[in-house]
């Protein structure tokens, strides 16, 4: 039965690693999304879903792989010569993923510079459609002015 939870314990470890590559994927498209000019938030909003699923999936595969890991804790402990083979491949895996995980946590270091460079240039862009729209609205107020005639200055006789 043991030998069963650490095949288990196994496929979890490798189905993360995919699910680690694809997420490393999903971050190469959210870069290209952030940097794209001009920024198209919906498109950059289904590349956030899409990773937010991919997330959730890894945080199934963990409480899946923790909750079977406490199933056969005890025995694996108590004979660890036994399962020595199933435990080293689970610890290159566990490795594989660690080194997948710090570089994805690299990609979302520069996803979110990109992002925060985006904001700054939409917010930029912003502020200069504001200056602009209050420029010509004092323009066309001012030129609105001119054609007025104050009626002091009317001659009253006719």
């Amino acid at each position: 039965m043991t030998e069963n939870y650490l095949q288990i314990m196994t496929e979890s470890l490798e189905k993360k690693l995919e699910v680690l590559d694809q997420v490393y994927e999903v971050n190469k498209r959210q870069l290209e999304a952030s940097m794209k000019r001009p920024f198209d938030p919906e498109a950059y909003d289904a590349i956030m879903d899409e990773k937010g699923e991919l997330i959730d999936e890894l945080n199934r595969l963990d409480d899946g792989f923790t909750s079977t890991y406490e199933l056969v804790r005890e025995t694996v402990q108590s004979e660890p010569d036994k399962y020595r083979e199933k435990i080293l491949r689970m610890q290159e895996l566990v490795r594989e993923a660690v080194d997948k995980g710090v570089s994805i946590e690299a990609q979302e270091q520069r996803n979110k510079a990109s992002m925060e460079a985006a904001l700054t240039s939409k917010r930029q862009e912003l502020k200069v459609r504001k200056v602009t729209a209050n420029a010509a609205t004092k323009y066309y107020s001012a030129v609105s002015k001119l054609n007025n005639v104050d009626p002091q200055l009317m001659d009253s006789k006719k």
